[in-house]
């Protein structure tokens, strides 16, 4: 079979393939993935066809595309980016089919997608998962339950549901079965190295320590943010990648191409979240804790500061990807 124009590749390899032995290039393999994540993002705009996000179809068409692409071809951070998600493939996230960082109602609404048939399918999915002891955590829920409010009233099955579900009792991934190893994997790959979570953290609290008092910031902060990504995108030319949660951006390899300066202060402000990062995901810190501690580093206010960890909360690892900024005392 002769495999079409390249423009039209990353499509007909979502539908049907033009041979399901070709390997794909770095390039293919990314729009492809864009076209499987649809629902989550809202990338592509009308596709011909939608996959429910950690459904079934969708789970089998990613792991499909990761083993189809031609790692040959791919240079050292792209290689990288891609084992880390083939890694992330073992760990809860398939069990819990919305995630809070995205309005998936929206995305649905504006496709003219049936809104009642996710509803049902994410009251199933995450009642199994009760079952391995998965569970959003408490914010998780809140923000879901947020989306519903602001949508039709289509979604009743699943926003009863979440009325009466028992979220985990802290926020970070620590909590979820293998969850530390889950944090873990995530903190090679933005970190750039593999390092004990404990270890990283008392290396991070000793350069706090040496920076002195605490500073304040004028940054406006009015949501949960993805530090790190707003902060390259802002000052960095950005690495194409293949994660939605990043925006399809590189986050270590855009860091590490990045000629920017910036003042103490905000190395102090990278500094303080990696050590909540590390203190919420890693070591069990609850809310009130993250949100001291951030303030005892930062001058911020309590509004300022619950949005940071939420940020955290919802980015797990990605504010190491900013590392290559940060320069440590000898």
């Amino acid at each position: 079979m002769i495999c079409p124009p390249k423009y039209f590749l990353f499509l007909l390899l979502f539908l049907v393939g033009c041979d399901s032995h070709t390997p794909i290039s770095f390039d293919e393999l990314r729009s492809s993935l864009q076209v499987n994540n649809s629902v989550l993002d809202g990338t592509v705009i009308e596709p011909d066809k939608l996959t429910l996000p950690f459904s079934e179809a969708y789970l089998k068409q990613r792991h499909f595309l990761y083993e189809r692409a031609d790692i040959t071809s791919f240079d050292v951070s792209q290689q990288s980016e891609l084992a880390y998600l083939k890694i992330q493939e073992r760990y809860p996230e398939r069990f819990l089919p919305w995630p809070a960082q995205t309005n998936i109602l929206r995305n649905l609404t504006t496709k003219n997608a049936s809104v009642e048939h996710w509803s049902t399918f994410v009251v199933q999915r995450l009642s199994d998962a009760k079952e391995s002891k998965i569970l959003l955590s408490r914010y998780e829920r809140n923000t879901l339950s947020g989306y519903i409010e602001e949508a039709s009233d289509e979604a009743n099955e699943l926003k009863a549901y979440l009325a009466q579900y028992k979220p985990r009792t802290r926020l970070g991934l620590y909590q979820h079965p293998n969850g530390k190893e889950w944090y873990q994997s995530k903190l090679n790959y933005y970190y750039g190295m593999s390092k004990s979570p404990n270890e990283t953290l008392n290396k991070i609290q000793t350069e706090l320590a040496h920076r002195g008092k605490k500073v304040l910031l004028e940054l406006p902060i009015t949501k949960a943010n993805h530090v790190a990504l707003s902060y390259l995108q802002s000052h960095c030319e950005l690495v194409q990648g293949l994660n939605w949660v990043d925006a399809y951006t590189n986050l270590p390899a855009t860091a590490k191409h990045c000629a920017v300066t910036h003042n103490s202060d905000i190395t102090r402000l990278f500094l303080s979240l990696m050590e909540i990062d590390i203190g919420l995901h890693y070591q069990g810190w609850s809310k009130q804790q993250a949100r001291v501690t951030l303030q005892a580093r930062l001058r911020l206010t309590d509004f300022e500061a619950d949005r940071l960890v939420e940020g955290t909360v919802l980015y797990p690892a990605t504010i190491f990807s900013l590392t290559p900024f940060v320069m440590f005392s000898s």
